[in-house]
C-alpha cells in the first residue's frame, strides 16, 4: 500500500475513534447520575412561570427508590426508573411523610415525581419532566 492510502486510512480510522468516544457520555449512564449522589433543587417551572428558593430542597436516589427533604422537614418519597437510551423516567409509590402543605414548591414537585415522563441532563445537572414546560431542575453537589 503507498503512503497517501496508508495516510487516509489512518485519519479514517482516527475519526472513527474520535466520533466512538465523543458519543460516550455521562448523559445516558443511569447508574452515574442518579444513583448515590445528591441532587439540590434549582427551579420548579411550569409554563412561564418559574420558583426559585433559597431554601434547600435536596434528593437522593437510591438503587430503585428516592427520598427528597424539604426545608419544612417533609418527606417526599418513592420508587424510580429511568432508560438511559430514550430518557423516559417514572415515579410510583410517592409519597409525603410530614406537611407540605401551603409549600408551593414541595406541592409541586410531588406532583411532578407523581406525573414524571423523562428526564434530561447529566452528572452536573438534572431536569425531571412531567411535560415540556413541566419540570423541575437540580445541580449536583
Amino acid at each position: 500500500m503507498n503512503y497517501f492510502a496508508e495516510k487516509i486510512k489512518s485519519t479514517i480510522f482516527a475519526a472513527a475513534l474520535i466520533l466512538t468516544l465523543a458519543s460516550c457520555s455521562s448523559e445516558d449512564d443511569i447508574t452515574e447520575i442518579f444513583r448515590d449522589r445528591e441532587w439540590t433543587l434549582s427551579l420548579v417551572k411550569e409554563g412561564s412561570v418559574e420558583r426559585y428558593s433559597s431554601k434547600k430542597y435536596n434528593v437522593q436516589f437510591a438503587e430503585s427508590s428516592f427520598k427528597a427533604a424539604t426545608p419544612g422537614g417533609a418527606t417526599i418519597s418513592g420508587k424510580w426508573e429511568a432508560d438511559g437510551s430514550s430518557k423516559s423516567f417514572r415515579c410510583w409509590d410517592v409519597r409525603t411523610e410530614g406537611s407540605i402543605k401551603g409549600d408551593t414548591i414541595a406541592e409541586k414537585m410531588l406532583q411532578i415525581f407523581r406525573n414524571a415522563t423523562s428526564y434530561d441532563g447529566d452528572t452536573n445537572w438534572l431536569q425531571i419532566k412531567q411535560q415540556k414546560n413541566v419540570y423541575m431542575q437540580f445541580y449536583s453537589k
